[in-house]
Formats: C-alpha cells, structure tokens, sequence
C-alpha cells in the first residue's frame, strides 16, 4: 500500500494538534475552576472540541489516508511502549528467519550435490541426467564440475 499523500496527512495532523490544544485548554480550565463564570468558558471549549473532532473525522475518513497499521503496534502504544521497540523486534525475528531459511537452502543445496556425485558414482548411465538435473536446479554445471573437479 503506498503512503498517503503528504498534503492530506500534514491537514490530520493540524487538526490533531487543534484537538489536543482544546484538550489542553478544557483541562486547564477545569483545573482553575472558578464558579458560574468558568462554565460559559468551558461549554464553549468543549462546543469547540466536537466540532474539532467532527472536522478530523471528516478528513481523516479519506480513502487516501487509509493506512494499514498492525494490531501489535497499536497495542505496544495501548501497553503505553514505543512503537519502535515493536518495530527492532520485527526487524530481528525477519533476519533471524532469514538466516534458517539461508541455512535450509544451503543444506538442500549440499545434499543435492552431494546425491548427485553418488548417483553418478552408483549408477554411470545416470551421468547426464544427474548433470541436467543439477544444472536445472540451480547446481554447477558440467563445464564447472569437469574443470575444478567436481566440486562447486
């Protein structure tokens, strides 16, 4: 999915900012409370305040903006975790998976041609098909073997 167009993220993030500022000014005055004459003030804060979060949802709902973000993420920012913690652990279960795949393939790899040279040690007339077989799939190919040897 490729990323959101910077022009419409850069206008959710000014309207989250907006957001939380009238968050901030809504704590505040609740916090210097001061009697009838706090609760005009207040109202009018939190008037603001959902018209501000109609206003982000009306600009957050573009089809452009739908960004797939993983469960376990927003999970490491619920758990109150950097999301960057999630994304070095990722990072390194990917390359530790890398590495066993890397290794499998090297192991099959070596038994391919290692079953190769006995077939064609237990069984001549095999030769060439063993050469095609292991040339088709990736092996050394009979100009390879005859000059080095046989081996890869």
């Amino acid at each position: 999915m490729a990323p959101p167009p910077s022009g419409a993220l850069k206008n959710v993030e000014e309207n989250l900012r907006a957001v939380i500022e009238t968050l901030y000014e809504i704590s505040v005055g609740v916090h210097e409370f001061q009697g009838p004459e706090s609760v005009d003030v207040i109202a009018n804060l939190i008037n603001k305040l959902s018209t501000q979060y109609q206003t982000l949802d009306s600009v957050a709902a573009k089809p452009e903006l739908d960004v797939a973000v993983p469960r376990e993420v927003i999970q490491y920012i619920e758990d109150g975790r950097n999301p960057d913690i999630y994304t070095r652990e990722f990072v390194e279960i990917v390359v530790k998976q890398n590495q066993f795949m890397k290794g499998k393939m090297e192991a099959y790899r070596d038994f391919r041609d290692v079953l190769g040279d006995q077939i064609k040690v237990s069984f001549p007339e095999l030769r060439e098909k063993v050469d095609e077989v292991i040339e088709a799939t990736g092996g050394r190919s009979k100009k390879e073997g005859g000059q080095n040897g046989g081996g890869s």
